[in-house]
């Protein structure tokens, strides 16, 4: 009859056969199948999640930069009307420096005589969902009519207070004489 050999265990210790226990996991080199298919699981779901916060954040900042144009392009054109520019008149139209961006201006007396209502849209008009962008402002403002009566009164004011001042006969004129040192 044939023996069977029997596969032994490394045995820890100096020599062979000293202590009977058999190796630990830890004494173990390099690292079995399952344990790389785990942890290349666990790496490939970590760069998913980070991709889709960089997906997210790069969305985010698109977003953001188009509201803040939004923004800067409804103060540029409430600027314009108030600079004179621009009429105080309803109107719509296409920025110049970039045909996506539209405006609308939208005017409408107040309760109070003298005061417009001027609500002025600014939308960008692009290719997917986030990039269409629309912000809108709304702001009283004095009627630049009003405000021109009221520079042609003052001026009116000043000149013939200017004008009385110069047809009035002043009472300090002096007479200025120089003496002249004795020889």
């Amino acid at each position: 009859m044939k023996r069977r050999s029997r596969i032994a265990f490394p045995l820890r210790g100096d020599e062979v056969g000293t202590r009977s226990v058999p190796a630990t996991l830890s004494e173990r080199r390099g690292l079995s199948l399952f344990e790389v298919v785990i942890s290349l699981a666990i790496f490939m779901g970590a760069i998913a999640a980070i991709g889709q916060l960089i997906s997210t954040g790069a969305r985010g900042a698109v977003s953001a930069k188009l509201q803040t144009q939004a923004v800067i392009r409804c103060e540029t054109t409430l600027g314009e009307i108030l600079g004179g520019y621009m009429s105080l008149q309803s109107t719509s139209g296409t920025y110049k420096d970039d045909t996506r961006w539209s405006y609308n201006v939208s005017v409408a007396p107040a309760q109070q005589q003298g005061l417009y209502i001027v609500e002025i849209t600014a939308s960008h008009d692009g290719q997917s969902s986030m990039s269409k962008v629309s912000y809108t402002l709304r702001r009283l403002v004095r009627d630049p009519g009003l405000a021109i009566q009221g520079y042609e009164k003052q001026l009116a004011l000043d000149e013939a207070k200017a004008a009385a001042a110069a047809a009035s006969p002043s009472s300090n004129t002096s007479s200025s004489t120089s003496s002249g040192g004795s020889r």
